[in-house]
């Protein structure tokens, strides 16, 4: 089937394809080659930005990429976004793309539309189409309808489903192609031509963030395994005093939880790569396994943690190894995220179908100074200037645990301190 789709996808044209087949639509669009194609995409992709900034703008927008507009853009009500890409991953950033108005159109990685940039934005007042070809080295934009509509039917023949076919109809019909006004016209070109610079510009990366993580982790992982096999070795001679034991066992825990910190986002990088098995799964044997490592962890912050398990837990269905790390990265995060005497509860209780695993934060110590930051780092990972020290972001979190069968929430406690009372709920099904 697979071979199939990459045969279809050979034989259909590209936007530039289309819109130099017909000799009347090559009338209707503005064409720049080599270097000046390059400046030129990113300089009307600012224009766009502007244009698209004010308030309750509606219609829909058609690209390859799902980050081409600031999150702004994206969380516009009457703006339905559509994706036409190769990449089968969920991890859309959390208010960037709302999935209720967001459609992701799979393409083959043989169909050649891959070769293309494109930006089709279809509103009430206007509609513009700005397409970069690396096959020809050039930048080709239009505002005219007869062109745009070209490039919407090169897209269109890409859809397979019929319920987005069908959608994508009903937006056309509701926002059809006209000319725009002169006054768009005019401010169209006064923004283009106040665009001096290429560096004042959106950056579309041609290293997809995923990619560059894969690449991270690896080489982060590799020299971090070897120093731990070292460690080890060392710790097995007789002739090594208590004290140098004492360093080589501080060595080994802080090289495990960096592994396992990177083998966990190594693991959200690869979800779109294999399909996870999920079996009967003894949360029970992962949680007495994990916990004196967790206690340990914590100990050296000055946090207390507490477990609270019923006599009883029936297996869920779940992916032991992964839901393991899953469970040490969401310690890992809440440890560092509070200061010194802070208290954390695991609470493991039953909720219908499901077995509601939930971590309650309380900070025991008022005024005890800054409380540790954390910044994004890209839509993935979170990282805490002071320690350099990375993790998973929430939204990335919450889709392993998906792609794991279950669902995470996080929600304030009723509480006038800042920091106390993040509780973080995990909901897996039972089997």
């Amino acid at each position: 089937m697979l071979e199939d789709d990459e045969t279809l996808a050979t034989g259909l044209a590209t936007i530039y394809e289309a819109l130099h087949q017909d000799l009347q639509t090559r009338e209707f669009v503005e064409e720049l080659h080599q270097t000046d194609a390059k400046e030129f995409w990113y300089q009307l992709i600012a224009v766009l930005q502007q244009f698209s900034m004010q308030p309750q703008l509606k219609g829909f927008l058609l690209t390859h990429h799902p980050y081409i507009f600031p999150n702004a853009v994206y969380r516009q009500p009457e703006l339905q976004t559509w994706v036409f890409t190769t990449s089968k991953s969920s991890l859309f950033p959390a208010g960037s793309l709302p999935i209720s108005n967001t459609q992701v159109v799979p393409l083959p990685k043989a169909d050649p539309l891959n070769q293309e940039w494109f930006c089709i934005l279809v509103t009430d007042i206007f509609s513009v189409l700005v397409l970069s070809s690396t096959k020809s080295h050039s930048c080709i934009w239009s505002l005219h309808p007869h062109a745009i509509q070209a490039a919407i039917a090169v897209l269109l023949t890409r859809i397979r489903r019929n319920d987005q076919q069908n959608l994508l109809q009903k937006k056309l019909q509701q926002f059809p192609l006209n000319l725009p006004s002169y006054a768009i016209m005019a401010r169209f070109s006064t923004i283009l031509m106040a665009q001096s610079s290429i560096h004042q510009e959106l950056s579309i990366p041609e290293i997809q963030e995923v990619d560059i993580i894969k690449a991270i982790t690896h080489e982060v992982r590799t020299p971090l395994t070897t120093i731990r096999m070292l460690v080890r070795s060392l710790k097995r001679r007789k002739d090594i005093s208590a004290e140098v034991k004492t360093r080589l066992d501080r060595v080994d825990a802080e090289c495990t939880e960096q592994i396992e910190r990177f083998n966990l986002i190594f693991e959200a990088a690869q979800l779109d790569s294999y399909a996870i098995m999920l079996e009967a799964t003894q949360i029970e044997e992962i949680l007495s396994d994990g916990f004196m490592r967790w206690q340990e962890h914590a100990g050296r912050r000055q946090i207390s943690l507490e477990m609270i398990l019923p006599t009883e837990i029936p297996a869920i269905l779940s992916n032991a190894p992964l839901l393991s790390q899953v469970l040490n990265g969401l310690i890992d995060r809440l440890v560092r995220s509070f200061p010194p005497d802070s208290h954390i509860q695991l609470i493991l209780t039953s909720a219908g179908e499901y077995l509601k695993l939930q971590f309650q934060s309380q900070v025991t110590r008022q005024g005890g100074g800054d409380l540790p930051l954390l910044k994004a780092v890209g839509q993935w990972l979170m990282l805490q200037p002071e320690t350099g020290t990375l993790s998973l972001s929430l939204p990335t979190t919450k889709t392993l645990l998906k792609a794991l069968g279950g669902k995470l929430t996080v929600r304030m406690h009723s509480t006038s301190s800042a920091y106390d009372g993040e509780i973080l709920t995990i909901f897996l099904p039972f089997i």
